[in-house]
């Protein structure tokens, strides 16, 4: 790689360079910024938005001159210490923590996230999975840049998406006799394919490169699936049941009797015994849920480990970027496979087009584009299933202009917002060597409140660290010693989905008070889990720096006041952007999953979720997808 490749000037080339030493200095055994990290943070700001190396050079050119200021000579003239030192000062200016915190992100990410650096710091290099496993099925797979058909295929049920809720829907009718073809827009990846880099990773596995965001008064990453399995197939493994109190929540709303604990228990049921769920063994849990577990028992708060579909697994620590061991049974694995056997087919790197529709506005089948060729195929169909989550389900709708008489498609988006925070321990975590989401307190869930296990790569760590420089260096030479949780909260605040003037999805989202200031309990009460395991510092994941000690930490925290640009937030969960509901004029979906404009259409996925389920949705989304086969069946007889 160099820099024309990246489109870096040779006087940006030359400014990257500089602050790659600065913000990351050689430290011990502890590889330091260099060529290749400069052009790596280059290449990472291209790959995440239009003008991104534009922004980024913009940066670099900003803090250059930004040193006038503060020490009448440029940043690139300075020595390393007089750097060191102006870093630190910025990282509490007002004006250019969080413009330091961006530049700083990007060098994080992309310096870190290298063989080299992993090896250096003993922490798990890559390995790479595979041999990919024999599969009978795979001669169902067909790759839509492979296919020279150019007649119609003809099925009873055409799935568009292969995730939680698409997979699970067209097994169970591939099950009960009928003909379906899944249509998905990603390829199909083996456990060759994942070599523990996050980077490539969202380049390869995640919808827009991992750079999609909600913009409203926060910025929030909203990361997808892209990929057969969708997002099962990059997510933690962690299977929740919704809770008792949200499904009696979401009868009452929908005034329905459908989601009634008894009632809906059986389709948990079928969907967790098919993944084999249980509890992670206590050998894999790590450090974290070790520490977690003395300091919730310390405060007399409920604390368990996590339960998750992957029974075979090995703990190498990647599960966010595909697991190597092919042991967690992400829908690839474990529902589409058996769809396959019985007949069914799969149409890969086949992006959905259009519902077609009869004169009397019945849906008739999918037309679906290949992504790499544009060649269209049609699938005729007697029921079509939109089920490519809550991002693509609306934007296709509104794409084509169906299904919105209600004005509800895209509307009511819920995010489950999380942020993240970290501590450093005298004894070791090591949570590389441990499943990332091992253990949870549920002891404020009532709130809204879930507090859940998150280790990460050391290269994802080190983003999590409010450090630059020398004190960042220092901190990731102790990586083993740092554990980290999860905030997650069952969100108030609602958003919309739109199609953006480029056909990219344009996401708006306005974070609420009410839960900005349960982010901060969140970050609180994790803070006062670490303290009464006896953590050293903690370290709140914010856009400023922030460092709390033992003795006046948590009441710096409770005085701070942090508003939703502070927090550095993320969201893996995008739900309810079709609602469900009986009055068409309110609703998109009835209870059988069924759109109300045109028959035969019908979605399942997440965008049908009543509301935040206030635990991770796989499940939910799994078992609703479930019962839908059942009155999808029903409809075909």
């Amino acid at each position: 790689m160099s820099a024309e490749e990246v489109h870096l000037s040779p006087s940006q080339h030359r400014l990257a360079l500089v602050f790659a030493r600065a913000i990351l200095p050689n430290w011990r055994g502890v590889p330091g910024g260099d060529e290749r990290s400069a052009l790596a943070a280059a290449r990472f700001a291209r790959d995440a938005a239009p003008g991104g190396v534009r922004a980024f050079g913009g940066l670099l050119q900003m803090f250059e001159h930004a040193a006038l200021l503060y020490r009448g000579s440029r940043f690139s003239r300075l020595d390393p210490v007089a750097q060191d030192e102006l870093l630190k000062r910025w990282q509490d200016d007002p004006l250019l923590h969080r413009p330091l915190y961006i530049l700083a992100f990007l060098y994080k990410a992309s310096h870190f996230d290298h063989g080299s650096i992993y090896e250096a710091m003993d922490c798990m290099p890559y390995e790479k999975g595979g041999p990919p496993e024999p599969a009978r099925w795979l001669s169902q797979v067909m790759p839509g840049d492979q296919m020279d058909e150019t007649e119609p295929l003809e099925c009873d049920v055409v799935v568009m998406g292969t995730g939680a809720g698409g997979a699970v829907v067209g097994k169970e009718l591939a099950e009960l006799g009928y003909a379906v073809v899944f249509v998905e827009e990603g390829d199909l990846h083996r456990r060759d394919s994942f070599t523990g880099s996050v980077l490539d990773a969202k380049r390869a596995f995640y919808r827009g490169k991992a750079a999609i965001a909600a913009i409203g008064n926060a910025v929030i990453p909203t990361f997808m699936g892209r990929l057969v399995g969708g997002s099962t197939a990059i997510n933690t493994a962690t299977c929740f049941h919704t809770p008792d109190w949200i499904l009696e929540e979401w009868c009452e709303r929908l005034q329905t009797d459908i989601f009634r604990p008894d009632k809906f228990a059986p389709n948990f049921e079928r969907v967790e015994n098919t993944l084999f769920v249980e509890p992670v063994k206590p050998e894999l849990r790590g450090g974290l849920a070790r520490v977690v577990a003395r300091g919730c028992d310390a405060l007399g708060w409920r604390h368990h480990p996590i339960r998750r579909n992957a029974p075979d697994c090995d703990a190498q620590g990647v599960c966010d970027f595909g697991c190597p061991s092919a042991a967690r049974l992400s829908m690839d694995i474990s529902y589409l496979p058996p769809a396959l056997m019985r007949g069914s087919v799969l149409l890969t790197g086949m992006r959905g087009q259009r519902v077609m529709l009869d004169g009397a506005g019945r849906c008739q089948g999918l037309e679906a584009q290949c992504v790499r060729t544009g060649k269209l195929l049609q699938v005729k169909a007697r029921a079509v299933v939109l089920a490519g989550g809550s991002i693509p389900t609306p934007m296709f709708l509104l794409n084509q202009g169906i299904c919105n008489q209600s004005d509800q498609v895209g509307r009511n988006l819920s995010l489950h917002p999380a942020c993240s925070i970290s501590a450093l321990f005298d004894e070791e975590i090591c949570g590389h060597q441990s499943v990332p989401q091992s253990y949870f307190c549920d002891h404020f869930h009532r709130e809204g409140i879930m507090m859940l296990g998150a280790s990460t790569p050391l290269s994802l760590s080190a983003l999590m660290l409010p450090h630059v420089g020398r004190p960042l260096m220092e901190m990731v030479e102790g990586f083993k010693h740092i554990a980290s949780l999860g905030i997650m909260v069952g969100d108030v605040s609602r958003g919309r989905v739109r199609v953006g003037r480029d056909g990219a999805p344009l996401l708006t989202y306005r974070l609420k008070r009410h839960d900005t200031e349960r982010l901060k309990r969140g970050l609180l009460h994790s803070a006062e889990i670490f303290f009464a395991a006896g953590a050293k510092e903690v370290y709140p994941m914010l856009t400023r720096k922030v460092v709390l000690d033992r003795d006046t930490g948590l009441d710096k925290l409770r005085s701070m006041t942090i508003h939703p640009f502070d927090i550095i937030l993320t969201s893996f969960h995008p739900l309810g952007t079709c609602r469900m509901g009986r009055d068409p004029s309110s609703s998109v979906v009835g209870f059988d999953h069924q759109t109300h404009e045109v028959p035969g259409l019908f979605i399942v996925d997440g965008s049908t979720v009543p509301g935040p389920p206030c635990v991770n949705p796989q499940i939910t989304v799994m078992a609703m997808a479930n019962r839908a086969a059942g009155e999808i069946a029903a409809k075909l007889g």
